[in-house]
């Protein structure tokens, strides 16, 4: 147990249960990837828990251990009790939760399109093929299909119980619709959040039962409208209604009057059904792109204008489908495309990032699968983060960059002074200390000697094209961006929604770049920002060097803690492409989105 900085025992989620709350020691928290020594086995926890349990709270009914790093909760466990009537009821719970389980599938009828399924259930056709794995448009009958009601994110404290409480579904559900062997739950993790079935069909999303009374709800960090509907079982138009609301905006403490059942069908919000939206077509448009611009899927526009390809003509008249029209913002248009032609640009060169798979990559270029396949020499459709693929010429070039350079690498030599050390050499020429060591076949127990030459290596990188001048640069973190906001590095931050502006310095990191604002001043516009502390990402832009880079924040301090007398204990999270998690370096999904949005991309 010398890993346990201390333990509490808080209130479960049912009045008669207790859940026992884990603290593991401050130094392990943001760089236990580095240090290799948080305990990682599931069984590790659980031994610790029930040692506890039995030491200093024998008759406390605990059915769920959390454990906490550096303020966040990292997972939870549910934890079985030896009170007999929690084990009957557990038992019902695995009865009720088994059955139900079995309606997890829509099971595909003659006639049956994704295009038909996308209408039936309201969701569309890329989040049912998402969800199934589907590479193609194709169904077969008594073919078994997981329609998604939602993908969550998780967020802290966010087990299988609560989920499925907050969905109404159960959790042997969720398990069963991403393949879990367990009930753990990871931070940052997407999970598919499945409609259940009667008797494996269903001809709608089913009504929300009435309502008796109108309930209040007080929003939190990370809540949405749309989010805050599906918890209650109502609508996004009801929820505005109810509250005469004229944006999807909402505020941290904000309270909302949650619409009974009879406010959602006698006040609808009148649908666009009756009038028609036309777009004309203009270079660099793709069908993907349209469906995206105006909150509508591929598989509509095709059907709505009777295509039979992708390929579009510029000054193509295309009618948007009634329904799902959203009116263009300057943040959801296109950007306006390059001034080269598609004749000069045949080809480029593209890194996958995290997410990636030829369909998305062959959809985002206006291209198909086959042609990269072709122009890569591919035998299988895997890819892997990093990896280049020549994109052939197609159709839409909006995002495709333009660059006649790449990346590089050259040498300079350092000479080893009285009191050098490899950790502040790192520091000085802004390169991470594994690199350093690596390059100069030293370990970390290597010692220095004065007159010593150490190969420091130099990345050169490269300025991409932005798509508009509101982007900025999508760097991967691990080739670029870490070498461009090196460790004591001052950058300019603006939020991308709001336009407010404020500084901080990187002060640690190696999977993404932890940082700190420069003054209590930065630190008050960041509060303003973000309504105070919050774990939510934000899309922002990072001014270093006069090169604007896309990235996202959070504002939750926390940990390590390097700049004084700036209003915050701690630092916070800024992630680039394909940045990673300190806590198990996987990618953080609700991070790379809103890196890609202020990309443009």
């Amino acid at each position: 147990m010398e890993h346990i900085q201390r333990y509490i025992i808080e209130n479960g989620p049912q009045n008669d249960t207790y859940t026992l709350v884990i603290y593991l020691n401050d130094h392990l928290t943001e760089f236990s990837s580095d240090f290799d020594t948080v305990p990682s086995k599931r069984k590790d926890i659980l031994s610790i828990a029930k040692q506890i349990l039995r030491e200093q709270y024998p008759h406390i009914k605990v059915n769920m251990v959390k454990v906490v790093l550096g303020g966040m909760v990292v997972t939870s466990i549910p934890l079985a009790t030896n009170t007999p009537s929690v084990q009957a009821a557990e038992q019902n719970v695995t009865t009720t939760q088994a059955a139900e389980s079995s309606q997890l599938y829509y099971h595909v009828a003659s006639g049956d399109t994704l295009w038909s399924l996308s209408m039936k259930f309201n969701i569309s056709v890329d989040n049912i093929k998402k969800a199934n794995n589907l590479t193609s448009d194709t169904l077969q009958i008594n073919q078994r299909l997981i329609i998604p009601k939602a993908f969550h994110v998780v967020k802290t404290g966010e087990y299988l119980t609560v989920l499925a409480k907050m969905y109404g579904v159960t959790m042997d559900a969720i398990k069963e619709a991403n393949n879990m062997t367990s009930d753990i739950t990871s931070l940052g993790e997407t999970l598919i959040i499945p409609v259940l079935m009667a008797g494996g069909v269903s001809a709608a999303t089913p009504a929300p039962a009435p309502t008796q009374t109108t309930k209040s709800y007080t929003i939190v960090a990370g809540d949405s409208l749309w989010g805050i509907a599906q918890k209650f079982n109502t609508t996004v138009s009801a929820l505005k209604s109810a509250n005469n609301l004229t944006s999807d905006s909402l505020q941290i403490d904000q309270k909302l009057t949650i619409p009974t059942s009879r406010d959602v069908v006698t006040n609808p919000t009148p649908t666009p059904s009756v009038t028609r939206t036309s777009h004309t077509v203009q270079a660099g448009d793709t069908l993907w792109g349209i469906a995206n611009r105006f909150g509508t899927t591929v598989s509509a526009l095709k059907q709505t204008n009777q295509l039979t390809s992708d390929v579009l003509e510029i000054g193509q008249t295309l009618t948007i489908p009634s329904g799902s029209v959203v009116t263009p913002t300057n943040e959801t248009k296109a950007p306006t495309p390059p001034p080269t032609t598609n004749e000069e640009r045949k080809t480029f060169t593209y890194t996958v990032r995290a997410g990636d798979n030829l369909s998305v990559i062959a959809n985002r270029y206006g291209v198909t699968v086959d042609a990269i396949r072709i122009a890569n020499g591919l035998r299988a459709d895997t890819l892997q983060i990093g990896q280049l693929l020549t994109i052939p010429n197609g159709t839409n070039w909006t995002n495709a960059p333009t660059q006649t350079t790449t990346n590089t690498i050259t040498y300079t030599t350092h000479t080893v002074a009285a009191g050098d050390n490899v950790w502040d050499l790192s520091v000085r020429y802004g390169i991470p200390q594994a690199e350093l060591l690596r390059d100069n076949n030293l370990t970390s127990s290597s010692m220095l000697s004065i007159g010593q030459k150490l190969k420091i290596p130099v990345h050169n990188i490269t300025v991409k094209e932005v798509v508009s001048e509101r982007h900025g640069e999508y760097l991967d973190w691990w080739t670029e961006a870490q070498y461009v906001f090196p460790i004591n590095k001052v950058a300019k931050v603006t939020d991308f929604a709001t336009g407010k502006s404020f500084y901080i310095k990187r002060t640690i990191g190696a999977s993404h770049a932890d940082s700190e604002t420069l003054t209590t001043n930065d630190s008050n516009i960041a509060k303003s920002i973000w309504g105070g502390f919050s774990w939510t990402p934000r899309a922002v832009i990072l001014e270093i060097d006069g090169r604007k880079v896309a990235a996202s924040m959070s504002f939750m301090p926390h940990d390590v803690d390097y700049i004084k007398d700036n209003g915050i204990n701690g630092h916070f999270d800024v992630y680039f492409g394909n940045s990673a998690r300190h806590i198990d370096g996987k990618s953080d999904p609700s991070h790379q989105a809103q890196v890609e949005k202020s990309a443009g991309i």
